[in-house]
């Protein structure tokens, strides 16, 4: 079991916004966990007992509208929370909820969590926020997957990974990424060479780097942006959440 001071930082951005008695009383008993690539946390129909705190690496909330068609409705990195919704009082999972791109993050007790986040402060603030900005996340996602080509959405969901990690690169399979999508295998070696014959992208042996980041955003479509902004907007992060140096690997 870890121990977290009142004046130490976790490397998970809502977590370190708190004011310090706040943060120390949520985690109370709190425990690291990897994330590890396409472990899963919780999947439908689940009892969520914990709540994951992502301080590095990023989760993803998939979805399954049709047998067999599985589809990435949000990511979760470090500015957030993973089962968010707990904090209203649901404790059955409705999606399923598995690593994205390897690191840990901090489980907090789902009632501490859910008791916490129901009294006025900070803590409630950052969290009601959070659930707005993580509602547009999933809402323009969908839409997005529902009217926009293939090499946009790709590009959309690199630049929020990106905007998540500490590296220009990280490791991910191409039938991830096609789940990510909701398409096909074939459809994403297409999309991502596309992007790697730009110049945007190197994709090799299941590990994706960026090398132009400007050029990213140039591709994808405007809901990157529409996201992006409504993160910023709801969810007021004491360090911030996005990268804003293109490609330097700081956030």
């Amino acid at each position: 079991m870890d121990t977290y001071s009142a004046t130490s930082k976790t490397g998970n951005l809502l977590l370190d916004s708190l004011d310090p008695t706040e943060r120390e009383d949520l985690l109370a008993g709190a425990e690291t966990q990897p994330i590890e690539v396409g472990h899963v946390f919780l999947s439908p129909g689940d009892p969520i007992t914990e709540v994951l705190f992502p301080r590095s690496g990023t989760l993803s909330v998939v979805t399954e509208p049709r047998m067999g068609q599985r589809v990435e409705a949000a990511t979760v990195g470090r500015e957030g929370v993973g089962s968010v919704h707990s904090a209203l009082g649901s404790r059955v999972s409705g999606q399923e909820l598995v690593g994205q791109v390897s690191g840990e993050g901090i489980a907090v007790e789902v009632d501490l969590f859910s008791k916490l986040s129901s009294q006025p402060g900070q803590l409630q603030d950052l969290i009601h926020g959070y659930l707005e900005a993580f509602f547009a996340q999933a809402s323009l996602s969908a839409g997005c997957n529902a009217v926009h080509h293939l090499n946009e959405r790709c590009a959309r969901w690199l630049l929020l990974t990106h905007d998540r990690v500490d590296s220009d690169t990280f490791d991910l399979k191409q039938e991830f990424l096609a789940v990510m999508l909701g398409v096909q295998r074939p459809s994403v070696s297409i999309s991502a060479g596309t992007l790697q014959e730009a110049g945007l992208i190197t994709y090799r042996r299941g590990s994706i780097t960026i090398l132009d980041r400007e050029g990213l955003e140039q591709a994808t479509c405007p809901c990157y942006e529409m996201i992006r902004s409504e993160y910023s907007r709801l969810v007021p992060l004491a360090n911030g959440q996005v990268r804003t140096d293109a490609g330097s690997g700081e956030s």
